[in-house]
């Protein structure tokens, strides 16, 4: 696996993906068998001109045209993508799990080859695809003249703010897939990104399995630590000095924790989310984020808990004293656990159970 020179090769939380790297290239060779059974099956059936259909009524995987409904009406693709532009921040994870690489990726954040972490670059296979806009982030403003110049075959925006104009824009380019309503704006679950992203490829039900995979890891540590059943947890970042910012809903940090077993506020006090799922929590209040379970998610700058533990109020905390605050400092593995795919979710369980468990018990 390629890992970018600033990464340390003794560092421990790097030690976890050849395996993770092996559980997906295990899933490849059972979605080559598929498609080969698939293959078989089609040449074996002796019938020509009319369309396959499943029990249900349904085109099987692999069937085309297929037909997405999504928040700006639906988009349907006529043949199977072959060239693949993933414009959601982290939209080639669940495109890279199900064996595509794409033609060109959206810059977030991390400096890493091709835009692409350390858990994933081992399924490019060898493929450069293009980091657009010079590899600077800009989510109001997407490089719709460059992503046409690609002459991509489809346009995936998943996990992204895109808007009804923008689809427009993009749509004159190539089909474009958007979240569906109640996931627009940066909210959609890891899950319902991969079953997307596996319904425009014509492979949904693969794209299903990969969740089902993933879900079953997350019931087993669930079951494996009956503590965390029911405890309240916060997921905290800071970005600016003077307030917090908590993560709920939908927010793939806060489902980190739900799908494990505790409760994830849905609001912190009288404060309420904004439409992304951020409630910001001003340093006077900072008492109302101690609950049974304090995260704090720095990987991307570790010198933050300075200055929170240099805070006034914040040594007091309940949570604090008890020891039940967490750093997760480690870029990679904040990383991970930031970007919530069906991708980079096992090794951020495998790194951060043992330090979520410590400091429970």
């Amino acid at each position: 696996m390629r890992l970018h020179s600033r990464m340390s090769p003794e560092s421990r939380s790097h030690q976890n993906f050849g395996r993770l790297s092996h559980g997906i290239r295990r899933g490849s060779r059972l979605v080559v068998i598929t498609a080969f059974a698939l293959l078989f099956a089609a040449c074996s059936s002796g019938t020509s001109g009319s369309a396959t259909t499943t029990d249900d009524g349904s085109a099987p995987d692999g069937s085309f045209p297929v037909t997405v409904d999504h928040a700006y009406g639906s988009t349907t693709i006529e043949e199977e993508p072959k060239k693949i532009i993933t414009l959601g921040l982290s939209d080639q994870d669940p495109l890279l799990a199900l064996g595509v690489a794409p033609l060109a990726v959206s810059p977030w954040w991390g400096d890493y080859e091709y835009a692409t972490w350390p858990w994933a670059q081992d399924e490019l296979g060898g493929v450069q695809p293009t980091v657009l806009n010079g590899g600077v982030r800009d989510d109001s403003n997407p490089p719709v003249e460059e992503i046409a110049e690609l002459e991509p075959d489809l346009i995936i925006s998943l996990y992204s703010g895109t808007t009804k104009e923008q689809f427009g824009q993009l749509s004159k380019i190539a089909p474009v897939i958007v979240p569906d309503k109640g996931y627009t704006n940066f909210t959609i679950t890891w899950q319902e990104a991969t079953r997307a992203t596996g319904e425009a490829l014509g492979r949904e039900d693969e794209a299903l399995e990969l969740v089902n995979d993933l879900e079953a890891s997350f019931a087993d540590a669930a079951k494996d630590h009956p503590e965390f059943e029911g405890k309240q947890a916060i997921v905290a970042e800071r970005f600016k000095a003077g307030e917090t910012i908590v993560r709920t809903g939908n927010d793939v940090r806060a489902q980190f924790f739900s799908q494990l077993g505790f409760t994830v506020a849905d609001q912190v006090a009288e404060l309420t989310p904004n439409d992304a799922g951020e409630i910001y929590v001003p340093d006077e209040r900072i008492d109302e984020i101690s609950k049974d379970l304090l995260v704090w998610n720095v990987g991307f700058n570790p010198e933050v808990r300075k200055t929170v533990e240099n805070l006034g109020l914040y040594n007091d905390l309940r949570v604090v004293k008890d020891r039940n605050a967490i750093w997760v400092e480690d870029e990679v593995v904040s990383g991970a656990f930031t970007w919530g795919t069906v991708l980079s979710l096992d090794y951020a369980l495998d790194e951060m159970l043992p330090q979520i468990s410590e400091a429970m018990n």
